[in-house]
């Protein structure tokens, strides 16, 4: 298992899709030995797009570094393992749907009464109070009903529907991260106080934090532009406007507000993106175009400048004059970039069923508590036989949960 800060923390992980294998797969990276639990099936995330028998890039790319165990949960004997396992464990965490633990009896209420000290680290997709509380949800759903769908403004071609943020799960992959940092947080809590906890997290409640000042309300700073146009919305959307009609409305506000310095512009040969955010920097700008400053706010003048050279001319200049700007790359390109090569952050492992891969490693780096490459992502149940041995079940206990589907 990996070195790290975490080296010593034990973590039994009930979880699938992306948000809670991500925060797992964070804190095996730092050092924490991270137990998987599966149904006898594979979670869906390993089913999806699958190519090989049971794994998907997007399993191993979320799951590295663990152990992996299969338990048909809804079995009294693989409930009571999990109870046995409870005794070594430090943390569980779990993104079941609230009504599903108690039903498996690894709801909080039960493991905390085996283990008072335990940290339970529970995710829902949109709480556990209100009339929503119950649903399932994805990133998908959770885009739409917190806004940052909409908030994105795309639209599809063919029949103006909205379209998802498809580049990433954007409440799923921070949510993974919000995981990973309650479940540190709750340690030092119980590391000073010998207290266990349960921390509650949902996708929805991180979705609407990444939009900040969006949903936030202040009458003072929202009276006169949010909250008129706010208004006008839904309004027009009582009216009887169509999706792409309100989207249009809502964009062409705020391309109203929008800094012409701040945005991706076309270039001879792709595109960058300009991200001056200070007065000097804009100044800086004007002299690597050659304007005066009361051009600034000329866009169409900017993007007919813009597309007469090529990116890397641009980027020359611009980067001499210290502006921050990027050209615009595509994410399948980056693995072999070289700002990525230099700081080493791909790594190479070796899987045990489908072999050689590159990936991400761990997004952070230690002075002193250094962090080794973890192992790639465990086939499915690949511990099973093991962990129930350090459990004390015999090899013909274990056939016969397996003859049973239980394992």
């Amino acid at each position: 298992m990996a070195s790290g800060p975490l080296t010593g923390i034990k973590i039994l992980e009930f979880s699938q899709v992306i948000a809670a294998p991500y925060a797992g797969q964070i804190l095996a990276d730092m050092g924490a030995d991270v137990l998987k639990v599966e149904p006898p099936e594979g979670e869906s995330w390993r089913l999806q797009a699958q190519f090989a028998p049971l794994e998907s890039k997007t399993y191993q790319t979320l799951n590295r570094g663990k152990r992996c165990i299969t338990l048909r949960l809804s079995e009294p004997e693989a409930q009571q393992v999990v109870h046995q396992l409870l005794a070594d464990m430090d943390v569980v965490l779990i993104n079941y749907r609230p009504d599903v633990p108690a039903r498996f009896k690894i709801d909080y209420e039960t493991l905390s009464a085996i283990k008072a000290d335990l940290i339970y680290v529970d995710l829902t997709a949109f709480g556990r109070k209100g009339p929503w509380a119950m649903r399932p949800g994805y990133d998908g759903a959770v885009q739409a009903v917190s806004g940052l769908m909409a908030g994105e403004g795309k639209i599809r071609s063919d029949d103006g529907s909205p379209m998802t943020i498809s580049s990433t799960a954007p409440a799923d992959v921070t949510t993974g991260m919000v995981l990973a940092d309650a479940t540190t947080t709750a340690l030092y809590h119980r590391q000073q106080t010998g207290q266990g906890q349960m921390v509650q997290c949902s996708l929805l409640a991180t979705a609407l934090n990444l939009q900040g000042s969006v949903v936030m309300e202040h009458p003072e700073a929202d009276h006169a532009f949010r909250n008129p146009q706010r208004d006008i919305r839904i309004k027009r959307a009582e009216e009887g406007a169509t999706y792409p009609e309100l989207i249009q409305l809502r964009e062409a506000a705020f391309q109203a507000t929008t800094d012409p310095f701040y945005r991706a512009f076309l270039t001879r040969n792709g595109a960058l993106v300009v991200a001056a955010e200070s007065d000097q920097q804009r100044r800086w700008v004007c002299d690597v175009l050659d304007l005066d400053e009361s051009m600034i706010g000329d866009e169409p003048r900017l993007e007919a400048l813009f597309v007469t050279r090529t990116t890397e001319e641009w980027l020359e200049k611009l980067v001499q004059k210290r502006v921050p700007c990027s050209p615009v790359h595509f994410p399948e390109e980056m693995s072999r970039h070289r700002q990525v090569v230099d700081n080493q952050w791909m790594v190479e492992m070796e899987h045990d069923l489908t072999g050689t891969q590159r990936q991400l490693e761990a997004h952070l780096r230690f002075s002193v508590s250094s962090l080794e490459s973890p192992p790639a992502s465990p086939p499915l149940g690949r511990d099973t036989g093991q962990v129930l041995g350090s459990l004390g079940f015999s090899d013909d206990e274990i056939r016969a949960f397996a003859e049973k589907g239980i394992i």
